[in-house]
């Protein structure tokens, strides 16, 4: 279950230059690896450890044929940053979710507008996600997360 919005040209209203839908989510700290695990908790407090860490999840993100290549994406990247960081932010979550398709130019975009993999490794994220040693590691997607605390900086 999300919610959809669209971003329509100035010029031409009839024109969707960009989509996105977004939900609520969480990153589950304590399912992590122990190495990932004690990472995350470090970028939380410690009065009261949490098992789930709130979240606002990307579920799509798409931009227009017409307007790609003009840093679209990355706007729409942080307005939902900005959004969710803001005193509008009812949700209290803290992270930014996505599970990006595990393509090098994919990745790339994600990393390059703060993202980070919430995996060390593929086969790392493989194992958690049902795969069983020994198999090849094949993932479709990556989890990646924004920690919306870096827009104090």
């Amino acid at each position: 279950m999300g919610k959809t919005y669209c971003f329509r040209s100035g010029s031409d209203p009839s024109k969707i230059v960009c989509a996105l839908t977004i939900s609520n989510d969480s990153i589950r700290i304590y399912d992590l690896p122990r190495s990932r695990r004690d990472y995350m908790k470090s970028l939380t407090h410690h009065e009261k450890p949490l098992r789930r860490y709130p979240g606002v999840l990307i579920g799509r993100l798409g931009v227009s044929r017409d307007f790609a290549g003009q840093g679209i994406g990355s706007e729409a990247l942080q307005f939902i940053k900005g959004w969710f960081f803001s005193s509008s932010n009812k949700t209290g979550c803290r992270f930014v979710i996505v599970d990006a398709v595990n393509e090098p130019q994919v990745i790339a975009f994600y990393e390059k507008n703060g993202f980070h993999c919430l995996f060390s490794s593929e086969e790392q994220e493989f194992l958690y996600t049902g795969g069983k040693k020994g198999q090849p590691v094949v993932l479709t997607t990556r989890l990646m997360y924004y920690d919306l605390l870096e827009m104090r900086k």
